[in-house]
């Protein structure tokens, strides 16, 4: 009976955590949040709920707008927003309250979020996030310290089968300026690659857009494809300095799996130049995303969200002194 009323009143992708599960999410979140503070990030706490901002922030975009669950206040009738990410929360108050503060700034947060969507990475819709964003710090160079902190939690949750693959938001935003994606061709063209299938293409005029779908792989796979082949100059651009950025990572961080997947661009359109998801290669769900990003100030912040229940689900069991 019970299990029939639970059922009944937890709406999809919602669910109870009982002890075992409940403890294994605890003492994860306790790990990740100690090595942060060790490596100086300092902890902020920010609201579930929020006034509608009239000023949409530069880290939400068409596509994750209408995530957030939309409430009416009774007493102002003013519209109020439960968060469904906490990065455009810490990006805005690093902004604003904490501008004042020595760059580069190293804030960290956990905290609950509740989206009214499930995504390809998420089929949780609500769930506990845990990051670290690093302000006003050159590009490569931060992205260097998130990558190296992603993979100091990595070992030390004993996560040993892991890849990082990396993607390029901005060419995805080029491409839907010189393509108009509305039209037959542009829908075409949109599906060869969000299904990786160059075959579809079949105007030559758009011949470079198979060796973008081709760069992807390991990132000498990738960068082989992309000397060999011919882009348009702004592409070609793009594409030098994404691959720049990676060789640095790559040469300071040579323990790190490194794959890329240019064409997969679409689905970090919140970020500015660089995305990153991190996979758990043993069941290929995503452990973490990241990537850069532009403030309201013009500051960049460079961080990753760590998605709690998708490493939770790596282990069966964690015994009361934490041990995997």
């Amino acid at each position: 009976m019970n299990k029939y009323i639970n059922n009944q009143i937890l709406p999809e992708g919602f669910k109870v955590l009982l002890p075992n599960e409940a403890q294994k999410e605890e003492l994860i979140s306790r790990k990740i949040l100690d090595i942060l503070i060790k490596k100086n990030y300092a902890l902020v706490k920010t609201p579930i709920i929020e006034y509608q901002s009239p000023n949409i922030n530069s880290l939400y975009t068409k596509d994750t707008i209408h995530e957030p669950f939309i409430l009416i206040e009774p007493d102002t009738k003013k519209i109020l927003v439960i968060r469904s990410d906490i990065t455009p929360q810490i990006a805005k108050l690093a902004s604003t309250k904490l501008n004042h503060i020595k760059r580069p700034l190293r804030l960290m947060y956990s905290g609950e979020v509740l989206r009214n969507i499930k995504n390809l990475y998420q089929s949780d819709r609500q769930f506990k996030q845990i990051g670290a964003e690093l302000i006003g710090a050159s590009h490569n160079k931060g992205l260097l310290e998130i990558i190296k902190l992603a993979n100091s939690i990595i070992k030390s949750l004993k996560m040993k089968n892991t890849t990082i693959d990396f993607s390029v938001p901005s060419l995805m935003r080029y491409l839907e300026k010189i393509i108009d994606f509305k039209k037959t061709e542009g829908k075409m063209i949109r599906e060869a690659i969000e299904n990786k299938d160059s075959s579809i293409i079949t105007n030559k005029k758009y011949n470079y857009l198979k060796s973008i779908i081709e760069c992807s792989g390991t990132l000498d796979e990738a960068k082989k494809n992309f000397k060999k082949s011919s882009f348009p100059s702004k592409i070609n651009i793009i594409l030098e300095n994404f691959f720049k950025s990676l060789n640095y990572l790559k040469k300071n961080n040579s323990d790190i799996s490194i794959t890329v997947d240019i064409s997969e661009g679409n689905n970090f359109l919140n970020y500015q130049n660089i995305g990153f998801k991190i996979y758990n290669k043993n069941d290929s769900s995503v452990i973490a995303i990241g990537g850069d990003y532009i403030l309201e100030n013009k500051e960049l912040g460079i961080g990753i969200t760590l998605i709690t229940n998708n490493i939770c689900s790596a282990f069966k069991y964690i015994n009361r002194k934490g041990k995997f």
